[in-house]
């Protein structure tokens, strides 16, 4: 669920459920939560602009401009902005 962000789909409909990618923008304070993905699942997200903070699980980063996170995605996690914030993010499931 998003709230303060827009997201933008870069990935073709037919990977849906596969190999997804997506570019999202955030105001100060917006975030992304999402439930656990299928078991398996995977997401790589790099910062373009501002920072954020990524929760996996009860794992927690803090990510500004530049930096690259792997995290799991079979578990509860959330990208919450700290500042304004542009991410590029995959998903992939297994």
């Amino acid at each position: 669920m998003g709230q303060g962000c827009l997201i933008r789909i870069l990935s073709p409909p037919e990977e849906a459920g596969g190999h997804e990618v997506y570019d999202i923008s955030f105001e100060t304070g917006g975030s992304l939560k999402s439930q656990p993905h299928a078991r398996g699942a995977t997401e790589q997200l790099t910062v373009l602009e501002g920072a954020v903070r990524v929760t996996s699980g009860t794992a927690s980063n803090d990510l500004a401009q530049g930096d690259t996170a792997r995290y799991a995605a079979d578990v509860a996690h959330a990208i919450e902005a700290t500042e304004p914030a542009r991410v590029f993010l995959i998903v992939k499931n297994a």
